[in-house]
């Protein structure tokens, strides 16, 4: 097949936009007699006129031989093996240009490559030519390429053609894909979001009927992936991409069954991750505790109620609530146990908001847990308008706590 390739004049890729790091990298890979591309997200990005977040770059040269010419390098990875370049706050992944998944079930035996009964890659390390590599490549967006060596970008897919019509497509037969990797669903949900492009009609009805097979996908990389669909600043066009696809309801069953009982329930989520993307998008860092407090809020909520029916204290029907779903969950999404317990302690110390009187209250705000239950108790005050008199309270105490540590602070130092 021959590529679409745009010469330098012809595109909008330019060096000064690229990281000094990732610009070493490629020269470096060039001046050694290899292909060195910049490849996939961060080309379509910058063809948009995006800042990238990563700057991936596809070789010829094998890991080993990247690993000769690089001294700051590790190799990574078991099901394909990639070698990351280190510099001071920066790393460069490289990649040896990937051959399709083999078709004869022979290969299969061998240690390079090898699928499970479903059709799901576990691991492959077999090494192509440009095209193959693209080729492999999840969407056509996806599967283009910057070629240092002429400043050309390479399209071996259509990913030109689908940027300017704002188009997710995948590359290949849709099922067989998701079947591959059913990850790449919610990646589809995800850049469709993020970039406000549709999805391909053949893709999207693909995804409908393969999005049960999310079960499939390997725990720790699906909570690593959820973190992505909440954190890339446009969570509420990601979050009804995932409602339009159906794949909110695999991801988190009892919260989806929970919510498609009565649609006001969804405004809750609707805000708060209108919320996380002003957070986002004004820079500040979201713990992943606060993300899943907030996402899950008035699940949890509803679910400590009805175990505080049942007898149980209100302080324990809170962690409680949180423990038995979030644990439910990890079979699917693999939330680390550090992360449920920050949940719980969100939720639980909501009942501390009540009590204004006392040391107790007043050191409140002193302690580690307070900023993420404050934030929680904050927005669901906003949300719900209820307990506005409470949040003003907390509020001056805040501030007021804050203001006394700044000015005790000195003092400790000279002592």
């Amino acid at each position: 097949m021959q590529p679409v390739i745009l010469k330098r004049s012809e595109h909008s890729v330019s060096r000064k936009n690229i990281s000094s790091a990732a610009i070493k990298v490629l020269y470096r890979l060039k001046d050694e007699g290899y292909l060195a591309y910049l490849a996939g997200g961060g080309v379509r990005d910058l063809l948009l006129g995006r800042n990238p977040k990563d700057f991936d770059i596809a070789t010829n040269a094998t890991p080993g031989q990247i690993r000769r010419i690089f001294r700051n390098c590790r190799l990574v990875g078991r099901r394909f093996r990639l070698a990351h370049i280190l510099f001071r706050g920066e790393i460069i992944e490289v990649a040896t240009f990937r051959a399709p998944v083999p078709e004869d079930e022979t290969i299969h035996s061998n240690k390079i490559f090898c699928a499970d009964d479903d059709g799901l890659v576990m691991r492959d390390n077999i090494f192509g030519s440009p095209e193959e590599d693209a080729l492999r490549r999840d969407f056509t967006i996806n599967a283009l390429f910057y070629n240092i060596a002429d400043f050309s970008v390479i399209d071996y897919a259509g990913g030109l053609q689908d940027l300017d019509q704002k188009m997710i497509r995948m590359i290949g037969h849709p099922d067989k894909r998701f079947t591959e990797d059913p990850v790449r669903m919610i990646r589809a949900a995800r850049f469709a979001g993020t970039l406000d492009f549709e999805i391909e009609k053949e893709t999207r009805n693909s995804i409908c009927r393969n999005s049960e097979k999310l079960a499939l996908a390997a725990p720790a990389r699906m909570y690593e992936e959820v973190q992505k669909l909440f954190f890339c600043g446009h969570a509420l066009e990601v979050f009804r991409w995932l409602s339009k696809l159906g794949l909110h309801r695999p991801m988190f069953r009892a919260f989806s069954k929970w919510l498609d009982e009565d649609d006001a329930r969804k405004q809750w989520v609707i805000q708060t991750v209108e919320q996380m993307d002003r957070w986002r998008n004004a820079g500040l860092r979201i713990h992943p505790p606060l993300l899943f407090a907030l996402l899950f809020g008035e699940y949890h909520e509803d679910q400590a109620r009805r175990l505080e029916k049942r007898g149980m204290n209100p302080t324990e029907a809170a962690r409680e609530a949180v423990y038995t779903h979030l644990r439910s969950i990890c079979d699917q999404i693999r939330i680390p146990k550090v992360v449920i317990y920050k949940v719980a302690d969100i939720m639980a110390n909501q009942l501390r908001f009540r009590q204004t009187k006392g040391r107790r209250a007043q050191r409140f705000p002193q302690q580690k847990s307070f900023p993420d239950a404050f934030l929680y108790f904050k927005i669901s005050a906003k949300i719900n308008q209820r307990d506005l008199e409470l949040l003003a309270f907390w509020n001056k105490l805040r501030k007021s706590s804050a203001l006394q540590e700044a000015e005790e602070d000195p003092k400790r130092k000279q002592r």
